[in-house]
């Protein structure tokens, strides 16, 4: 696996929160290892699009959009390679002549809800929509800690009080959140665990009297 952090181990330091990094502060061997990256990427990039020199007119150009992609990259968290080779795969499989944006080809880069072995997109979210209902609680089956995070991060109280169309987007969007996170090696803590049937049962009357006598004796309230 080619990455910037197996290439240069000191990489993992500074790109541990890809967002705060600049390019331009990379250290001189990082440095040297991300630009290797970008060549590579670019090389790709205009034996796959035909039409690359009507994005990059000049050598000066050229230069520029290599500093843009590698610092969209880097706020992204792209620094593995395995994920640029997903998003070159995609851009070789679709139609088209011309080189598309960082933010577009950033998008190609990350996999799938199916290839990470997750529910896709809709499927998760009638998942969340269901067990956020109160009758469920005590009697959720998640099918992935990941649509329970995702169901959290967008409030489980939206998902049952907002448009179906607008609940869906927000959805959509801490879903794709979560798995670009589990791209990235996070791993997502399990879902609580469901309360024993016998534990989610009501005391019978005669232990709640006694627990309310209990409670009236305590405060010097008792009757005889």
């Amino acid at each position: 696996m080619k990455t910037i952090t197996n290439l240069i181990p000191a990489a993992s330091r500074q790109l541990a929160v890809p967002a705060a990094v600049k390019a331009q502060e990379l250290a001189p061997e990082v440095k040297r290892a991300t630009e290797s990256l970008i060549n590579d990427l670019f090389a790709q990039l205009r034996s796959i699009y035909p039409a690359w020199k009507q994005a990059w007119t000049s050598e000066e150009l050229y230069r520029k959009a290599k500093a843009t992609w590698t610092q969209a990259l880097l706020d992204a968290g792209i620094t593995d390679w395995t994920l640029i080779e997903r998003g070159l795969s995609r851009c070789r499989l679709e139609p088209g002549d011309f080189i598309p944006s960082a933010g577009k080809f950033i998008e190609r880069c990350w996999p799938t809800p199916e290839e990470l072995g997750l529910p896709e997109t809709e499927r998760a979210y009638w998942e969340a929509c269901r067990f956020s209902h109160p009758s469920m609680a005590g009697h959720e089956r998640w099918s992935h800690p990941a649509v329970y995070h995702a169901a959290i991060r967008c409030s489980r109280h939206s998902l049952l009080t907002l448009p179906t169309e607008t609940s869906r987007l927000k959805f959509a969007k801490a879903y794709g959140e979560i798995c670009r996170e589990l791209a990235q090696g996070v791993v997502l803590p399990e879902p609580p665990k469901a309360l024993p049937a016998d534990l989610q049962r009501k005391g019978d009357v005669a232990t709640g009297r006694a627990a309310l006598a209990a409670l009236r004796a305590s405060v010097g309230g008792a009757r005889a």
